[in-house]
């Protein structure tokens, strides 16, 4: 029987299906995230294929994962994952295959809807018996005729396209790749980043957090944006520089905002966006949906069986990927 490891941080109905989905030939052990380092070494040591949610894995561990022929994460994100030494420990390191791209993308449409709707502010007015008094009627705005622009036309990019597509909008990105598919089907256009911070009222990031793409949004590209933007962030905080961005909310340089991720989590308390009325807030959870546990342990279980044959992993983490 080959041993799986299973760090998991999340509620134990996810650990039940990801158990009930083994295949045969397979022992799964799961423990709680937050057990000691020291107790997570004891228990790698043994280990054939790891298991992580969140993907997160310190340096002291890992190099006591003696048997271990991959790092299966049930996460998109790797960036608290040390590749270059998993590297040079020959153990591959694999995503979750975008199994949560449906649930990120209509996450990002989501907090679009709930900034150009005000909605927060309508279910409020409405329990205070305050009948549309929330909304003025020149404060709220419509997805249709709108300039969409992608930061990233990677799996959940197209996917966020193709939904803000249904609204009637013209679709623009920026990725170091073309995407003939969203220039095909959709009448994409690929721009460099200024054209795209300039010409786009709607901005949504769908990029991994990389050496290049930390801060990528920063004082110099909030001011070339439009008035009315809206920025979108289902990715990563760091990707956004968040006191440029905080500035930029606050004198009124961009509409608003709708964020998932931040650069410290959980967010402070004391920090500037709570206390913001044109930004809509969210705990890390755009890719979390009941549908898409199913398919991140489909998806992983399918990836382990690979390697448990000799195969080579699919959707691995790449080195110069940060």
């Amino acid at each position: 029987m080959k041993k799986v490891l299973f760090f998991s941080g999340l509620r134990q109905d996810v650990v039940t299906i990801f158990g009930e989905m083994m295949p045969e030939g397979f022992e799964l052990a799961w423990h709680s995230h937050s057990i000691s380092n020291l107790e997570k070494v004891r228990l790698i040591r043994e280990a054939e294929f790891l298991v992580l949610h969140p993907g997160e894995l310190a340096d002291s561990v890992l190099q006591e994962a003696k048997s271990l022929h991959l790092i299966q994460l049930l996460t998109a994100g790797y960036d608290k994952i040390n590749l270059k030494l998993a590297g040079e420990l020959g153990i591959p390191v694999a995503t979750n295959g975008g199994a949560n791209a449906w649930a990120v993308a209509e996450h990002t449409v989501a907090l679009l809807l709930t900034l150009y709707r005000r909605l927060i502010a309508c279910d409020q007015s409405v329990r205070e018996g305050k009948w549309r008094q929330a909304v003025t009627g020149f404060d709220t705005f419509e997805v249709a005729g709108k300039t969409v622009g992608l930061l990233g036309a990677g799996n959940i990019g197209r996917k966020v396209a193709w939904r803000l597509k249904s609204f009637e909008t013209n679709i623009i990105y920026y990725d170091t790749n073309s995407s003939p598919e969203l220039e095909a089907e959709l009448g994409a256009k690929r721009v460099s980043l200024d054209e795209l911070v300039k010409e786009a009222d709607i901005i949504t990031i769908h990029l991994p957090l990389l050496r290049e793409t930390r801060s990528l949004l920063g004082e110099r590209e909030f001011l070339m944006m439009k008035k009315n933007a809206v920025i979108l962030n289902p990715s990563r905080g760091e990707i956004v520089d968040e006191d440029a961005l905080i500035a930029a909310l606050k004198e009124k340089r961009i509409a608003g905002a709708g964020l998932d991720v931040f650069h410290q989590e959980p967010i402070a308390v004391s920090n500037p966006l709570l206390a913001l009325d044109n930004v809509v807030l969210s705990p890390h959870v755009a890719g979390h949906a009941y549908e898409g546990w199913f398919r991140r342990s489909r998806f992983a279980w399918e990836n382990i069986q690979r390697v448990a044959v000799g195969e080579k992993p699919i959707s691995v983490a790449r080195l110069n990927e940060e």
